[in-house]
């Protein structure tokens, strides 16, 4: 039977029983419960920027076999992960700006190509992104069919997709590709797009039928008395967590504690309103749940995790107080309380999120690299832009390479 294509700006007109045939086997940013949240949120309010949602939709006859959730933007002040220019060129070079040496060479050489971009035409003040929105993940989800039918499925939207980029004359980009999505990754490569090294996320791989004692075991004695007593500093001050699915009446307080963690780093993080909390309950609980922490009866900080399938997410995290994030609550909240969850559930993986590596590598972690696609209409500025694209990759892959690796904590590498 044929298979066809079609953009849609919601899921609203497919059933609960095809999205979940049709997302079976994704992961939570893909799945049906995340599709419906993400129709019920103001998305530009929580990204700081105007865009325009799409579903990629292919069916065959009236069922729905493969889906990729994109969106469309042209706005200056999107989060910056949503923001070529600013992601490319102007925020990345912010790292070398006060640099010497060949850090002085980078910032003049993407000041170049900052400016070759803009006379080729390249569309860079926009883009189509392909991601699971309020997600680090891209993908396209195709139901259990045979290999050749998703195949088919995933060729027929790459094709659309490449459609839409040039119709709207912005770059094509797929941020945040699994490093183990091999069948995406071989249809990328083979399909004129270059792949881009952005950053690791950081995982915890959790045995079957092991506990969080088993988890210590692994550790050196000194590294698993340090870690037992930075569990239990909290516990001493009188601090005790609770698991909450009612987020929606907690929703102004979860608010204020993420802002308060993150607003010192400025404007560019993601906004998160009482009615994104609400959504979250309505449309992702059961596979989304807070973790509270209480000290003298009185809510102090949260974490939020979401799971599907044999993973755990560690997604956000907001206390009341700012402060640095390596304290006992911060870890309690964003790795203990989550492990300890994630071996509850029987769950084979969590997922910490990147930055940090050292310090989540030291409780356990290791790094897992995620890519993206960029594919830019038009052979003349494709062909520029190029040699910079490689060159930024190049870069990336060797500071995240650079970060210190010192075996200090595990018994084993």
């Amino acid at each position: 039977m044929t298979l066809t294509l079609k953009f849609h700006d919601s899921v609203r007109h497919l059933n609960d029983e095809a999205l979940d045939v049709l997302t079976s086997e994704s992961s939570v940013f893909f799945g049906r419960r995340w599709l419906r949240m993400l129709d019920a949120v103001d998305l530009p309010f929580m990204v700081r920027g105007e865009l325009s949602l799409r579903y990629a939709i292919v069916s065959q006859g009236e069922v729905p076999v493969a889906l990729a959730p994109c969106f469309i933007t042209r706005s200056q002040n999107i989060y910056t992960p949503y923001a070529l220019e600013k992601f490319f060129f102007s925020s990345w070079k912010k790292g070398f700006a006060n640099a010497g040496g060949l850090s002085r060479v980078a910032v003049t050489v993407a000041d170049l190509y900052h400016s070759l971009a803009r006379l080729t035409g390249a569309g860079i003040d926009g883009g189509v992104f392909v991601t699971s929105p309020l997600s680090m993940r891209s993908g396209i989800i195709c139901s259990p069919q045979s290999p050749e039918l998703a195949r088919q499925a995933r060729e027929l939207i790459l094709q659309g997709l490449r459609e839409l980029a040039t119709s709207e004359r912005l770059p094509l980009y797929f941020y945040g590709v699994d490093g183990d999505d091999a069948a995406l990754r071989e249809a990328l490569n083979s399909t004129s797009f270059q792949e881009v090294f952005i950053y690791d996320d950081n995982v915890i791989d959790v045995p079957p039928g092991e506990s969080l004692d088993a988890y210590l075991g692994q550790f050196k004695s000194d590294a698993r008395r340090f870690l037992k007593k930075e569990m239990a500093h909290v516990r001493d001050a009188g601090v005790s967590f609770e698991r909450v699915s009612r987020m929606g009446e907690m929703g102004e307080l979860l608010e204020r504690f993420y802002e308060v963690t993150y607003s010192k780093y400025g404007s560019e993080h993601i906004r998160h309103p009482p009615a994104f909390w609400s959504a979250i309950e309505q449309h992702v609980s059961p596979e989304a749940e807070a973790v509270v922490g209480y000290q003298g009866g009185e809510p102090i900080g949260f974490s939020l995790l979401l799971q599907k399938h044999d993973e755990v997410w560690f997604y956000r995290v907001g206390r009341a107080e700012a402060g640095a994030s390596e304290t006992p609550l911060y870890f309690n909240l964003g790795f203990y309380e989550p492990l300890r969850r994630a071996y509850e559930l029987g769950a084979r993986k969590l997922w910490l999120g990147p930055s940090a590596y050292e310090t989540k590598r030291r409780r356990g972690a290791r790094r897992h690299p995620l890519f993206s696609y960029l594919w830019i209409p038009g052979r003349w500025p494709r062909t520029v832009l190029q040699p910079y694209v490689s060159a930024y990759s190049r870069v990336t892959k060797a500071m995240a390479a650079g970060s210190p690796q010192k075996n200090r904590m595990r018994k084993t590498p």
